[in-house]
C-alpha cells in the first residue's frame, strides 16, 4: 500500500512538472501548537516562513490562530485570522486576512474523502494604500484524499481553485489560481507529528508557476 502511494505521489509531482514551465521554486516551514478544549472544540496558533526566488530570498511570514468545532462526526467548522508580512522588495506589506472554514469528511474503508469550502476576507496594507481599506474576497475549495495506511502514517493528494468574487483591482469574477498538493502525515505519538508535502501551484493573473517543498509540525496538547 505504501508503495502505491509513493508512486502516486512521484506521477502527480511528474505531470504537474510536465504540464507547466516551472518559473519558481520555493519552500513552506511551519509549526504550530493546537490545544484540545473538549472532543469537539480545539484551538491552535501557527507560525510559518515561506521562502521564495529558488529558495534564496524570504517571501512571507505569517502568524495564524483560530478555533475548529466538529458539528457531529463529519462536518467541522473553522475561525481564523491570519496576518501576513509579506515581501515586496523594498517594503514588507502588511495583510489581514479573516477566514471561515466549512469542512465535510466522509470515510470509506481506509480512505477518507474531504471537501473544504473557505471564503476568506483580506485587507492589503490597510493604512498606506488607496484600496486599503477596501477588502478582497476570495471563495477556496478544496478536495483531499487520505489513506489511513497504519495508526501513524496518513499519505494523502489534495486539489484547491480559487475563486476571485470581489476584488478592488478586478471588475470581474474569476479563477485566479489553483493548487495541487501531495504529502504525507507522519504522528510520532499522541502530541508530536509532521506533514511532509510538495504543492504545486499556478497563478493565473500573472501565468506563474510554482513548485513548493515543505513540512509543518505539531504539537498538541
Amino acid at each position: 500500500m505504501i508503495k502505491r502511494f509513493c508512486l502516486l505521489f512521484f506521477l502527480l509531482t511528474k505531470v504537474s512538472s510536465a504540464n507547466a514551465q516551472i518559473d519558481d521554486s520555493g519552500l513552506w516551514l511551519d509549526a504550530s501548537i493546537q490545544k484540545s478544549f473538549t472532543r469537539n472544540l480545539d484551538a491552535f496558533v501557527m507560525q510559518q516562513l515561506r521562502i521564495s526566488h529558488d529558495i534564496t530570498e524570504v517571501d512571507a511570514l505569517i502568524s495564524d490562530v483560530g478555533i475548529e468545532y466538529a458539528i457531529g462526526k463529519k462536518i467541522k467548522a473553522g475561525l481564523y485570522y491570519r496576518f501576513i508580512n509579506s515581501n515586496k522588495e523594498n517594503y514588507y506589506s502588511k495583510r489581514h486576512r479573516m477566514y471561515l472554514d466549512l469542512a465535510w469528511k466522509q470515510k470509506a474503508g481506509f480512505l477518507s474523502i474531504t471537501l473544504r469550502e473557505r471564503i476568506q476576507e483580506q485587507f492589503n496594507d490597510y493604512n498606506s494604500s488607496e484600496t486599503g481599506k477596501m477588502p478582497v474576497w476570495t471563495l477556496r475549495s478544496k478536495l483531499a484524499l487520505k489513506a489511513d495506511v497504519d495508526k501513524n502514517y496518513f499519505p494523502y493528494v489534495s486539489g484547491e481553485i480559487y475563486y476571485l468574487f470581489d476584488n478592488a483591482k478586478e471588475k470581474d469574477r474569476l479563477i485566479s489560481r489553483y493548487r495541487f498538493e501531495t504529502g504525507f502525515e507522519y504522528k510520532f505519538n499522541r502530541m508530536h507529528s509532521i506533514n511532509p508535502f510538495v504543492l504545486f501551484q499556478h497563478t493565473f493573473s500573472a501565468q506563474f508557476e510554482q513548485l513548493i517543498f515543505g513540512i509543518s509540525y505539531t504539537f498538541s496538547i
